[in-house]
């Protein structure tokens, strides 16, 4: 018990990195973007309802949420209810729930590992695995309230499930159906969580194959091995249904799907069954089972029309590339194709991969339903995440079993430890065996003793060799994640300024970088639902050269204008964009262009890396001078501490006239002499005259 405890620990610390980011005077500061979204909902639901006996609330969600990830908003809503109901309980409540959902994932990858391995240490040391990949640690980090790390604990659990019915092979007690409804609970839970879970659902059908196919092989019966996984399928099936019927979630293609998949699996079984009476080979079979797969892809659609509509969604929602980080592959980018996802798993995937190849040859050479759940799990998530990184949590998962065991037999190797009884079995043997020699050992799981002094000592180096790039990538990663202090401070000082000037929603709207715009919304105004205006309009903004015509356009809309340093230090802006006349001069004139009339900059962090600004009408200074000549006309401003000079030039009409306007209060110099332009002035457009 000490052992897991302290398994757990390192899982839990290597999730509260970013505590002092996360809770700041008195505020839940949440990490990244997306959570606010969830943040916004659950406060929404808070305020529709009085208490927890009120679930008629979840019925009347809107589209966005019902077809998004109801059950997560649904569970955060209840939780929060629970700790009191109001928005400090909800931000409480998304940000330990993430840390929550790996505590459970630690300890089903403990059970998993001493389960499938016959050997506790192999348990332990995946948890310690998963505590040290950084694309799992990051996701389920205290504050990341994204929807990840809810998937993460129904794909665990569906893993576990599968796991005890690939040992029960009859229904005459009352295991298989305590485990077979666990499978239906988080089938279900896996669909209604996020609107691709069923795109988490395909290992389930892929094992039943493979596990069929090996069961042609062994002469053993097909339906009798895999009909506890049709009752949990069936469970699954019938829950989503009701949650469909009562609370109108996901679209019917979404919630059918574990019908669909059990369909699929049903005429798996049955055809497998069919063979084994008739003689058929195995390699037959598989391409008995190809052929219907294409067949049914090709007539589903034309009998459902929906269906065709979801898969057409599913390829492009895998596909897609928004721009977001998220959406690239593991392999991707500038650092290649081995050190790229050493930056999110560490060295645990290259400790993983040799042991996931060799236990897939082994499941293939023997009958091991078991061992075959994880592999299944392994490739497919591998595949995934090399379409989409955002899959890398999910692959974490079973990597860490194999990281585990790879961790174990590496330190036996090195004399260090026993080993690893399972590994040294009739691993190689190449003839299927008549039963399941896994199940068989694992009831004699091995239990590991308290080392010596310098067992511990060595295995803490073997650790501390294993989690050398994870040390490095958790912490990075976590803080790449965190709202920075100069982004917290505008967005705090945004609200206060808000209430003084009496503004109200969509008057206090803030248009920033999308990365961060719901952050901002959220601390200024509470509407931190969807970043879309921000996304579609801030980053043609930015390289604009009309200032005017976007002062025209974003007036009636927005309340301030955010700038900030480029994320990425070789991104450049053109000297005519906006983003460098005002981020860089303030609004004011150059060479290389004209000074702006409307951007007002009234806050600027201590470090200069980010500035508010703004819209205002402008006062209009006129006055006469020598024709055709240039007039200057300056001021100088201070925001917060940081001193500048607005500055711009205009030239005189052919009698002498000029018109210019500003956005600053203050005195102006004109050729000379002085002017005093008021605030009033500023804002309601004013004329100020030179004499």
């Amino acid at each position: 018990m000490g052992a897991i405890l302290g398994s757990l620990f390192v899982v839990v610390v290597l999730r509260l990195l970013a505590y002092p980011q996360v809770f700041r005077n008195g505020d839940v500061v949440l990490l990244g973007n997306d959570p606010y979204y969830y943040r916004y909902w659950v406060e929404h639901l808070l305020t529709q309802s009085s208490g927890i006996n009120e679930l008629q609330v979840l019925s009347s969600l809107p589209d966005l949420v019902s077809r998004g990830e109801p059950l997560l908003v649904a569970t955060l809503w209840i939780l929060a209810t629970l700790l009191g109901g109001d928005a400090g309980a909800a931000g409480l409540v998304l940000a330990w729930y993430p840390v929550l959902s790996a505590l459970v994932v630690g300890l089903v990858i403990y059970l998993l590992g001493s389960h499938l391995f016959a050997d506790r240490r192999v348990g332990l040391a995946a948890v310690i695995m998963l505590a040290l990949i950084p694309a799992h640690a990051f996701r389920t980090s205290l504050g990341y309230a994204d929807h990840h790390a809810f998937d993460y604990v129904w794909l665990a659990l569906t893993m576990a499930a599968l796991v005890v019915l690939s040992d029960l092979e009859t229904l005459r007690d009352w295991r298989p159906w305590v485990a077979a409804s666990g499978l239906g609970i988080a089938i279900a839970g896996q669909t209604l969580a996020w609107e691709a879970g069923p795109l988490l659902l395909l290992p389930v059908g892929i094992y039943l194959v493979g596990q069929s196919l090996s069961a042609l092989r062994t002469e053993s019966s097909p339906l009798r091995s895999g009909g506890p996984l049709l009752i949990g399928l069936g469970v699954g099936a019938l829950l989503t249904h009701v949650a469909h019927q009562v609370f109108t979630w996901h679209t019917p293609v979404v919630a059918y799907a574990p019908f669909l998949l059990l369909l699929g699996c049903l005429a798996v079984l049955v055809a497998t069954e069919l063979a084994s009476r008739t003689g058929l080979a195995p390699k037959y079979l598989a391409g008995v089972e190809f052929i219907g797969l294409v067949a049914g892809a090709v007539i589903l659609p034309r009998v459902l029309p929906a269906v065709a509509t979801g898969l057409d969604r599913g390829v492009d929602f895998l596909l897609q590339t928004e721009g977001i980080a998220e959406t690239t592959s593991i392999l991707s980018g500038q650092l290649g194709s081995i050190f790229g996802p050493a930056l999110l798993f560490g060295w645990t995937l290259f400790l993983a991969l040799p042991y996931l190849c060799w236990l897939s040859l082994r499941a293939y050479r023997q009958h091991t339903p078991t061992v075959l759940i994880p592999v299944i799990y392994g490739w497919f998530f591998l595949l995934l995440a090399i379409v989409q990184l955002r899959f890398a949590g999910e692959l974490a998962i079973p990597i860490a079993l194999f990281a585990g065991l790879g961790f174990v037999h590496l330190t036996s190797w090195l004399e260090i430890s026993d080993e690893v009884a399972y590994l040294s079995s009739d691993a190689d043997s190449s003839s299927p065996p008549a039963t399941n020699p896994q199940a068989q050992s694992s009831t004699h799981s091995f239990v590991p003793t308290m080392p010596d002094r310098q067992t511990a000592f060595a295995l803490f180096g073997a650790f501390l060799l294993v989690g050398s790039m994870s040390f490095i990538m958790v912490p990075i990663k976590t803080n790449q994640l965190t709202i920075p202090d100069d982004q917290y401070q505008a967005a705090t000082w945004m609200d206060e300024y808000a209430d003084q000037q009496g503004w109200e929603y969509p008057d206090n709207y803030v248009f920033s970088p999308w990365g961060r715009n719901r952050v901002y919304n959220y601390f200024v105004n509470g509407e931190s639902r969807s970043y879309s205006y921000a996304q579609s309009n801030y980053g043609a903004f930015i390289t604009a050269t009309d200032g005017d015509a976007w002062y025209t356009r974003l007036r009636d809309r927005v309340g301030f204008i955010v700038t900030q340093d480029p994320i990425q230090e070789d991104t450049t802006f053109a000297a005519q964009s906006l983003q460098t006349r005002l981020h860089t001069q303030y609004g004011s004139g150059s060479a290389a262009a004209p000074g702006l009339a409307h951007y007002r900059a009234v806050y600027v962090s201590p470090d200069g890396s980010v500035k508010v600004f703004t819209l205002v009408p402008g006062a209009q200074v006129v006055g006469t001078a020598p024709p055709n000549s240039d007039v200057s006309i300056s001021t100088t401003q201070s925001v917060n501490g940081h001193q500048f000079t607005y500055s711009r030039t205009v030239e005189t009409t052919a009698d002498g006239r000029y018109t210019v306007t500003v956005p600053y209060a203050g005195t102006y110099t004109v050729n000379g002499g002085q002017v005093e332009v008021s605030t009033t002035a500023i804002r309601q457009n004013e004329t100020v005259s030179v004499s």
